[in-house]
């Protein structure tokens, strides 16, 4: 536990764009704890369940908070849009267990949905797979 909070401190110094709104760093900060807590649902409400893929990644989500450790970091590489919807680009590092580090380029696209984000396409969706 100690550890996802050294992760959740360091992610404040991570996020490089200093256009990005607050709410979107926010955003991607709590998804990173919630995976660190194993915390599946907490960590799948930041996705629209209609997301091409939902279903594929609610499983690994769930499979692998399930059996295994997870410490992750990202850091934006490009961040487009307006208050409403955004193209996100992240280098997310992921630590698994003792296996060695996993390292992506993941594309997104997030939306506002009332007052609350929600990742509405995500690329690629096995990150979290075996």
């Amino acid at each position: 536990m100690i550890f996802a909070f050294a992760i959740a401190a360091l992610l404040a110094q991570e996020f490089p764009p200093q256009d990005a709104p607050h709410d979107v760093l926010d955003f991607f900060r709590t998804a990173v704890e919630n995976l660190a807590d194993k915390d599946a649902d907490a960590f799948l409400d930041h996705f629209d369940p209609k997301m091409p893929g939902y279903v594929q990644l609610s499983g690994d989500v769930r499979s692998l908070l399930d059996r295994s450790e997870v410490s992750s970091s990202v850091e934006f590489v490009s961040d487009q849009g307006d208050a409403r919807k955004r193209s996100i680009a992240l280098d997310w590092l992921m630590q698994i267990d003792q296996d060695p580090p996993r390292r992506k380029i993941v594309r997104c696209v997030i939306e506002k949905r009332g007052t609350k984000w929600r990742i509405v396409s995500f690329d690629p969706v096995g990150l979290f797979g075996p």
